[in-house]
């Protein structure tokens, strides 16, 4: 079991666990089937001529050019994992026409050289990020070199330099946080990321003298925001100036900047650097994420640009009467890609489980039936509405950012399923529970479940090393006991409430392991808001999963719903294989509720959904 990081032949850190890669993994039922909709329902019908268009024309468009890197680096990973020879020849040909639009100096962009680096309005930086990640992944995924006329690393290496040499306190430089459209500088400052996964593949001087820089410059001109989270200052507050109407604490680029400069402790060893990012987590899992594993919003404390996707102390604002567009989907990707990275450089298996309810509810949530789109903004409670911030026809395809990002989301599942201790070994974890097969060089073994439907969990190894190898269970906060069998008998295990359990004997091929974890539902009362007209309310968990009324469920009166002081369970109906068009189905109180995942959807027209209800 090998990985990217790898790769990463001048870091001075090393992660605590490898992920698998997306080829040795294969699951089935719902995570399968939502990510064979995204490739057939949008990747296959994209235009991707148009995607590179911009870049070959140079029309200087806001933004636009984020949409091939997105694409690409989604398709890159979900590619390995399902080995679409169709997906391939598309990415190929990605690959190919943007390296076609590239000048001799190393220089991809949809902007006129006269007008770099701060053109297309300020999206210059943050569209040759997308560039590079995309690239990136496929590097990882396939190789340096697609064919002899196309060397995907020297690519990135050239056009990283280019961009290098535009950026800096030199007299002929432009300062990075003198660029970028609206937040000083923060989401350019977040090409840290790919420059420095350049860096720890090559050990190149200059990309190294860049990264630095880009920290040092504290990524913004309001504030130093790797300071500010070193500090422990709330998302909210970072970069205010005391203007609601001028706040930059936009969500979704600050996480991107915190991404780069995990990679830059990976590098670097600086323990300051990896506790300002785990701070900013921190602070945003207390005060940002709410029930759904998403944040960010439109009120009631930052009213600045990128309307709904600035932190506003979500947690405790969702049901504030001010606050109509949150959760945007491109916040709960980056959110779930900087909890990964986080995971595999510190072990910390909490970061897990909140993937898990990003997972299973906000971004498969917003997922469409036939694959075609993500939702921009999805709601606790309302309707699923196709509603874009941002967007550009490509071809004839209307693509927002959300659902050019979404599929990234998926991505990283098959990578994270399956890890393996950096420092142990032959000791793997299981961290995403789905009926799925694993087959590495060493290891390969199936796992049978219908969780999050129930927690039984069934592992049959196939093949093992002589001297067999270790296995470790994740067990969610949210578990209220387990059990795990080995071919039939019940071990003994030290019962941590929550975290990994170790299985405490070496397997063997033939080996049988069963975990059964118990959960029920569970009752979540809202947070105080700042507002004293918002209401108090109460929602319903079970396991990772937002439990939802649906209209086309329960035909009757959903808003009418009231949470009873004793929640009774009275019916379990079991779902499809599919859990994502087939739920299962929860009677609480009387009334029928499915998981806020398949919400909305169900039949052949949306429907209205509520997820939180008053008290009697």
């Amino acid at each position: 079991m090998t990985s990217c990081f790898d790769l990463f032949e001048h870091a001075n850190a090393k992660d605590a666990y490898i992920p698998a890669k997306p080829s040795e993994v294969k699951f089935s039922g719902m995570l399968d089937n939502a990510i064979k909709s995204v490739i057939d329902g949008l990747f296959l019908k994209l235009d991707t001529d148009a995607l590179v268009r911009w870049f070959k024309e140079r029309t200087d468009p806001f933004a636009a050019g984020e949409f091939f890197g997105k694409i690409l680096r989604a398709a890159a990973n979900l590619c390995a994992y399902s080995k679409d020879v169709r997906l391939k020849d598309m990415i190929d040909g990605m690959v190919r026409k943007i390296l076609a639009t590239k000048d001799p100096d190393g220089c991809i962009s949809t902007v006129k050289r006269e007008n770099q680096p701060n053109g297309s309005n300020g999206s210059d930086l943050w569209e040759r990020k997308y560039v590079l990640l995309g690239l990136f992944e496929y590097f990882e995924n396939f190789g340096p070199t697609l064919d002899t006329e196309n060397d995907v690393l020297d690519a990135m290496t050239a056009l990283a330099e280019y961009t290098a040499g535009q950026i800096g306190d030199g007299a002929c430089q432009t300062k990075i946080t003198e660029t970028g459209w609206a937040f000083c500088g923060i989401e350019s400052s977040s090409i840290l990321e790919p420059v420095m996964k350049l860096y720890l593949v090559s050990g190149n001087a200059r990309l190294f003298q860049f990264a630095e820089y880009i920290v040092k410059s504290g990524a913004c001109s309001r504030e130093n925001i790797f300071d500010a989270a070193l500090n422990g200052k709330s998302p909210y507050k970072i970069g205010s100036n005391g203007n609601p109407k001028e706040s930059i604490a936009k969500a979704y680029e600050m996480m991107s900047c915190f991404e780069g400069l995990l990679d830059y402790y990976r590098a670097t060893g600086k323990k300051e650097a990896l506790k300002a990012a785990v701070n900013l987590i921190e602070k945003i899992n207390d005060e940002e994420i709410t029930l759904l594993g998403s944040g960010g919003g439109d009120a009631p404390y930052n009213l600045g640009p990128g309307k709904g996707e600035q932190w506003n102390r979500t947690r405790y604002e969702i049901l504030n009467p001010d606050m109509d567009l949150a959760m945007e989907t491109c916040v709960t990707v980056t959110y779930m890609k900087l909890l990964y990275k986080a995971y595999l450089i510190t072990g910390n298996v909490s970061y897990v489980d909140r993937i898990e309810v990003s997972l299973c509810n906000a971004l498969l949530g917003a997922l469409s039936k036939d694959g075609c789109y993500f939702e921009y903004f999805p709601k606790f409670t309302g309707t699923r509405r196709v509603f874009d911030n941002f967007s550009y026809m490509v071809g004839d395809m209307n693509l927002s950012c959300c659902t050019a990002n979404g599929p990234m989301g998926l991505a990283i599942i098959p990578k994270l399923a399956v890890t393996k201790s950096a420092s142990t070994e032959n000791e793997y974890c299981i961290n995403i529970y789905a009926p799925l097969n694993f087959k590495s060089e060493e290891v390969s073994f199936s796992i049978e479940t219908r969780y999050p439907e129930n927690g039984d969990i069934k592992l049959t190894v196939t093949d093992a090393p002589t001297d067999g190898f270790a296995l470790l269970f994740r067990i969610p906060e949210f578990a209220e006991g387990y059990k795990i069998k080995l071919n039939g008998k019940e071990l003994k295990t030290s019962k941590a409430s929550y975290g990994y359990c170790k299985i405490p004997a070496k397997l063997k091929a033939g080996d049988c392991i069963e975990l059964s974890m118990s959960y029920g539902i569970k009752l979540h009362k809202s947070l105080q808001s700042i507002n004293p007209l918002t209401p108090i309310k109460g929602l319903y968990t079970y396991g990772p999963c937002v439990m939802t009324l649906d209209g086309s469920v329960c035909r009757d009166d959903i808003g009418g719903f009231r949470i009873k002081k004793e929640t009774q369970v009275s019916d379990f109906g079991k779902g499809g294989s599919d859990l994502k068009t087939e739920p299962f189905r929860i009677t609480i109180n009387e009334k029928e509720f499915i998981p806020y995942f398949a919400a909305g959807r169900l039949g052949d027209k949306e429907n209205e959904f509520v997820s939180w209800f008053d008290f009697e």
